[in-house]
């Protein structure tokens, strides 16, 4: 499924992507960041790219590089989203290539919106919840949003985006996402909606491992247990190691007795018309008509 996002969040655009980076604009400020998927030609020549960008991030290593600035702009700055509720979130030249959003989250946030009647006063989950985002929209119609990453200084930043979009019902966690289950279930927890975008690898707090490979289907055992009679699971899966097939048979086999709304690929698309892989898109329903 192809989406160009900018139709749905105004203040992000995908101008172009090409040759192992994407040129997008974020607000006010328009950056270089490198994308593994852009695999096409750009459509723009490089030149054309720096001409419009205010700053490129060149990799070092796997997980890290810096930012070199063509144009002024401040290492820190916001952005907002409106619909129906406004969400205003902090942006960042990271020591990674990222800024502390991933523009594609708009499509759970129009979902939580569409099926928001039936969180009212329930409670949510976000698991490797990163800067929040979702946690920040999800608490305007939520009872409350229990918030949870290994990584201290994300769990802040995701304070600090509740904070300026006046949400005070996120409960913050730094913690191992798989132990922070498992503690919930033995406190025998329930949620009405859980939402996940584990990455393919990661650490915990006290460098615990997660795989997403090995470990995915163990976690989604978990999860189901955490999940009202009446309840929501919505993912996103960003893995090249998983086929569509091994994906469908693992949610098929633990959430035999849940509804499938949506279960497919997502292409963004950029103004020139070149795609980039957002990944799986999964949602998951129970109990509600």
């Amino acid at each position: 499924m192809k989406i160009e996002i900018n139709s749905l969040f105004p203040q992000y655009k995908l101008i172009d992507c090409g040759s192992g980076k994407k040129l997008e604009q974020f607000g006010n400020y328009v950056l270089i960041r490198p994308e593994i998927t852009a695999k096409d030609e750009a459509k723009l020549s490089y030149d054309e790219w720096k001409n419009i960008a205010h700053a490129e991030f060149f990799e070092t290593g796997k997980t890290f590089g810096y930012w070199h600035k063509i144009k002024e702009m401040p290492d820190t700055w916001k952005i907002s989203f409106f619909n129906y509720v406004e969400i205003i979130l902090n942006l960042a030249l990271t020591g990674s290539k990222h800024t502390g959003l991933f523009p594609e989250q708009v499509l759970n946030w129009n979902f939580i919106l569409e099926n928001s009647g039936y969180l009212n006063n329930g409670e949510v989950l976000n698991l490797f919840g990163y800067t929040g985002s979702t946690s920040v929209y999800a608490a305007n119609f939520a009872g409350r949003v229990t918030h949870v990453d290994s990584v201290k200084k994300v769990v802040d930043r995701t304070r600090l985006n509740a904070q300026n979009s006046g949400v005070t019902n996120i409960r913050f966690i730094v913690d191992d996402a798989m132990k922070f289950v498992k503690k919930e279930i033995k406190r025998q927890k329930k949620y009405r909606m859980i939402i996940l975008d584990p990455p393919a690898i990661g650490l915990g707090i006290k460098n615990e491992k997660w795989i997403l490979n090995d470990m995915l289907e163990d976690l989604l055992f978990d999860i189901r247990e955490l999940l009202e009679e009446e309840s929501f699971l919505v993912m996103n899966i960003y893995t090249h190691e998983i086929s569509e097939k091994t994906l469908i048979k693992i949610f098929d086999n633990i959430f035999s007795d849940f509804d499938k709304l949506f279960f497919d690929k997502i292409y963004g698309q950029s103004s020139t018309g070149n795609l980039i892989d957002h990944g799986y898109f999964i949602r998951f329903k129970r109990g509600i008509n």
